[in-house]
């Protein structure tokens, strides 16, 4: 069998991924490109591939099967239509797009593409988070009618380089108001629902952090009301000072809930109507790990064990990597990307108007009818 032929575009960001693709036996990492010489440099010294460009073309010309995007987000769209105009799949990083001109272009290059798109939301690969998914579906909560996802983060650090140049972060992050980078808060909730997200309110605190230079407010709280009627509230903050917290989330319906930690010493815990013995007895949702998990969730091999993210970017990449060898749908395919990204844009206009309801673009309205 031969190894699925793959390159990756960004070094800096592309050498978690590389290691990952290092544990499959059926791929292979054949050429990385940055056009940073420095950043191409240190990869080459960590990692052994056949090609190195400083240019996204020549990569693209090395016979790839599959391109993986991790260049800073000003690039992901431009860089995945290019791939997928010459029929190469993609594994692009978050989000899939900055503007709503980008998704609409991203999308109509997606239908035309004989390749396959796939948004690398790691995020939905945690196995707290596939366990909801699969509770959600075999119906413990009841109706879903409200979530939360919170992604806080203390960024100040990579805004700028030790020179005191701005880095992408800084300019495409931080120098916008909105919920800027949801898609790890919103996807899970998306994901768990199964709902588009319709319309949403944006608000942020302002600026309090001492000496700060970027436009973001501290926080960023965005309210997403969904095509099924449900409510979710989405809080970022890449500016505070305050330890992280990357990966809250909490659900609601009618027949039971689910709560995050809060902090390192809290635990993932559910109140289900049907498992609990009393309006206070929560339970550990490790408990139902065996009944909604595939095996390899349970018991976590190795390979996941030195992964990021809990094991969550292993497991990504193995499934997109089977999906693509199979010849199968990827899990979170170019419609998914747009519905996780979306709403994050159009939060930009929201907060700028004071809060106000703004409408997301139904991405149905954009495919070509053939």
């Amino acid at each position: 069998m031969e190894k699925l032929r793959i390159g990756i575009a960004g070094a800096k960001r592309g050498r978690s991924l590389y290691k990952e693709f290092q544990k499959l036996q059926d791929a292979e990492v054949v050429a990385v490109m940055d056009p940073d010489r420095n950043s191409l440099d240190r990869f080459l010294e960590e990692f052994s591939v056949k090609s190195a460009f400083d240019d996204y073309e020549k990569l693209l010309d090395f016979g790839l099967d599959i391109v993986v995007i991790a260049s800073p987000m000003q690039f992901h769209a431009q860089q995945a239509i290019e791939a997928l105009n010459r029929n190469i799949h993609v594994l692009s990083e978050v989000t899939a797009a900055i503007t709503v001109n980008e998704c609409k272009e991203l999308l109509l290059a997606a239908q035309e593409s004989k390749a396959q798109y796939m948004l690398a939301e790691n995020y939905c690969y945690m196995r707290e988070n596939i366990a909801i998914k699969n509770m959600v579906k075999a119906g413990l909560f009841g109706k879903i009618y409200y979530g939360e996802g919170e992604y806080i983060h203390r960024l100040q650090p990579a805004y700028f380089e030790k020179e005191g140049v701005p880095t992408w972060r800084k300019t495409y992050l931080a120098s916008k108001r909105g919920c800027t980078y949801g898609t790890h808060s919103l996807g899970p909730l998306i994901e768990w629902t199964g709902e588009a997200v319709t319309s949403v309110n944006c608000l942020g605190t302002g600026a309090h952090q001492e000496g700060r230079r970027y436009t973001n407010d501290d926080t960023t709280l965005m309210l997403c009301k969904t095509s099924g009627g449900a409510l979710f509230k989405i809080r970022t903050d890449i500016v505070s000072n305050r330890p992280h917290n990357m990966a809250y989330y909490s659900l609601q319906g009618t027949k039971g809930c689910y709560e995050g930690p809060k902090t390192s010493a809290d635990v993932h815990k559910v109140w289900l109507e049907d498992y609990s013995k009393g309006p206070e007895d929560w339970l550990d949702l490790s408990e139902f790990f065996n009944d909604f998990l595939p095996p390899e969730l349970v018991d976590v091999p190795e390979e996941a064990r030195s992964s990021h993210h809990q094991g969550a970017d292993y497991y990504m990449v193995k499934d997109f990597v089977k999906s693509i060898r199979e010849g199968k749908p990827v899990s979170i395919d170019i419609k998914k990307a747009l519905l996780f990204t979306l709403p994050g844009i159009i939060s930009e206009k929201s907060i700028e108007l004071g809060g106000d309801h703004a409408e997301v673009p139904d991405i149905n309205n954009w495919l070509v009818q053939k």
